[in-house]
């Protein structure tokens, strides 16, 4: 897939805010570090959130993969959210499309 080496986790990651929301600001904020990113690794459900609604705030369609009840919240709010073979329900349900083929490359091909 050519994933790059600047894979990040999850020190430094956006949080909700005191409320509880997503912050407004996200793309001022984090944008630059979590575009810069090649990927993540080792984060928590709210991350995942938070990078998807990150990227939308930049302007950018955002994509999300997932096979977990922990992937859940980031798949819906992706643009395309692709549920991988052997997701959980929830995952299923959230995601725009579901692969029935094992590993990503279907999505490639």
């Amino acid at each position: 897939l050519g994933l790059g080496t600047n894979i990040k986790d999850a020190k430094g990651l956006p949080s909700m805010d005191e409320n509880g929301k997503v912050p407004k600001d996200l793309h001022k904020t984090h944008g630059e570090m979590i575009m810069s990113a090649d990927g993540f690794a080792q984060v928590y459900p709210e991350h995942k959130y938070l990078i998807v609604e990150t990227l939308r705030q930049c302007g950018f369609a955002a994509g999300m993969t997932g096979d977990g009840v922990n992937d859940a919240p980031a798949l819906k709010r992706a643009d395309v959210g692709v549920a991988v073979q052997g997701a959980t329900d929830a995952a299923r349900a959230a995601a725009d499309i579901v692969l029935t083929q094992p590993g990503l490359s279907t999505i490639v091909e």
